[in-house]
């Protein structure tokens, strides 16, 4: 069965960060939503509705941590990390559906003639966008310590979200200025903006569904693996490296070759200490399968003439 190495503290440290963008999503769920329907701007609404999905990522985000968390059982060996990746992907479905019906909606809209927007319109949105650039910052360098996929998509997600807020600043600001001859505005930045939450979303689950289908790691952390394992003593070469995600860490099949005339009780030591190794250098690693491997004798007599590669 496989073991946990130091995951928990990495899902407290997700969790953390994910509960901060949940009550500033959240704030500007409310914000939005109560500036554009009392300020007469279909686009913030809409903005406000995406924050609404962003609300509900959070949520599904901290479901996903707290259902992946969970240890090893007899009925899955792996454990449960791949649930992040699915509540991910569970989510990212359900906002491009709701990016469709806002570009439905607004299309719907874009003959109708009404007022400019509330000066309060252009300030939530102003102020918005200043938020979502800090959450940007800080979920990206969040996810990037953790290795977290989900984590990393969702600092995506505010990205995309500056540009979709910058289009209701755009279109209200178009209108608040040229008075209700340019009423489409309004309506065509809230497409605008369910255009983007569709883009956002197809993203999440492109990535999700690639990682759920055992996308190999990333090939620095592969290089890193490669390099621990073959210039450890008694390691003659690397012959296969494989991986798979699962969660925020990595299942790793390494398989080394050492020399054929090595007995079980040394080899397997070997395989304990670059494993043991390996892990105490690459914490993002979950645990590691090594297979032990007889080189072949030209192998080992390049080895043994100081030509190894």
């Amino acid at each position: 069965m496989v073991q946990h190495a130091h995951t928990s503290g990495t899902y407290d440290t997700a969790a953390r960060a994910v509960w901060l963008i949940f009550a500033l999503n959240l704030a500007l769920c409310v914000a939005k939503l109560l500036a554009g329907w009392g300020g007469h701007s279909f686009a913030l609404v809409a903005d406000g509705i995406n924050n609404l999905g962003d609300v509900g990522i959070s949520v599904a985000l901290l479901a996903g941590i707290w259902l992946a968390r969970r240890p090893p059982d007899d009925n899955h060996a792996y454990g449960h990390g791949k649930l992040e990746q699915e509540t991910s992907r569970v989510v990212g479905l359900a906002v491009l559906f709701t990016g469709a019906l806002v570009v439905v909606e607004g299309i719907g809209r874009l003959d109708d003639q009404h007022g400019a927007p509330e000066p309060i319109v252009l300030e939530v949105a102003g102020v918005a966008i200043l938020v979502k650039g800090f959450m940007y910052f800080y979920q990206r360098r969040v996810a990037a310590r953790l290795g977290s996929g989900a984590l990393a998509a969702d600092a995506l997600n505010h990205q995309l979200d500056i540009a979709a807020t910058a289009c209701v600043l755009a279109g209200s600001g178009a209108l608040w200025l040229g008075g209700s001859a340019w009423a489409p505005a309004d309506d065509a930045a809230a497409i605008a903006v369910g255009v983007l939450m569709c883009c956002t979303a197809g993203h999440v689950v492109y990535e999700a569904s690639s990682e759920l289908l055992d996308r190999m790691p990333p090939e620095d952390l592969l290089g890193q693996i490669r390099a621990i394992a073959q210039f450890h003593p008694g390691v003659l070469g690397v012959e296969e490296l494989v991986g798979r995600k699962a969660g925020m860490h990595y299942l790793i099949d390494l398989h080394l070759e050492v020399a054929g005339e090595m007995q079980v009780r040394a080899a397997h030591a070997l395989g304990h200490q670059v494993k043991a190794r390996i892990m105490a250098q690459l914490p993002q690693i979950q645990d590691i399968v090594i297979h032990l491997e007889p080189a072949d004798d030209a192998l080992q007599e390049a080895i043994r003439n100081g030509s190894r590669n």
